[in-house]
């Protein structure tokens, strides 16, 4: 994935209605999980996305998801995907209508991507008032490349083809 610029991202819209039903749990919470799925001519397309885990912490203004459920889940999503899938990256909720990504959350997307030698998203969606209809304006999608320094917004979209 080194060498390849994305252009943007696509989330199918079944993963849509799980980041509306985990944003209804947790309401006044951060809440988050990972993204999987894969990268085809410039463009990710997110499959699934998982839920948070049972020993994540939300809080107003921070989340961190369980760190035992996400490793759990990467392992056998991907195998039951004949590894046709791959970890893409994170998504997580802000208290906002429009987000923005925090300090920490730069340097978290930031650190996985080093760490991976390889692109990391992460998607932030602003859970005050969200509603699915409104999901492109309220989320914000950024990427980051191993080994540059620039952070990237890309431009979304939804789709519902299956995998």
């Amino acid at each position: 994935m080194q060498g390849m610029s994305i252009e943007r991202i696509i989330y199918n819209e079944c993963v849509i209605k799980i980041f509306d039903s985990e944003l209804e749990k947790f309401h006044l919470l951060e809440t988050g999980g990972i993204l999987l799925g894969y990268v085809l001519k410039k463009t990710i397309y997110i499959e699934i996305a998982s839920g948070p885990g049972t020993r994540a912490i939300h809080e107003p203004y921070y989340f961190k998801a369980d760190p035992d459920y996400i490793d759990m889940f990467i392992d056998m999503e991907i195998a039951n995907s004949g590894g046709k899938l791959r970890y893409i990256g994170e998504w997580h909720s802000h208290l906002q209508i429009v987000p923005e990504p925090s300090n920490l959350d730069l340097n978290s997307i930031s650190e996985i991507a080093e760490s991976s030698n390889d692109l990391c998203s992460l998607l932030i969606i602003g859970a005050f008032d969200f509603k699915v209809s409104s999901f492109l304006q309220q989320s914000i999608s950024i990427i980051k490349y191993s080994g540059k320094q620039k952070f990237y917004s890309l431009p979304s979209a939804i789709y519902s083809r299956k995998l």
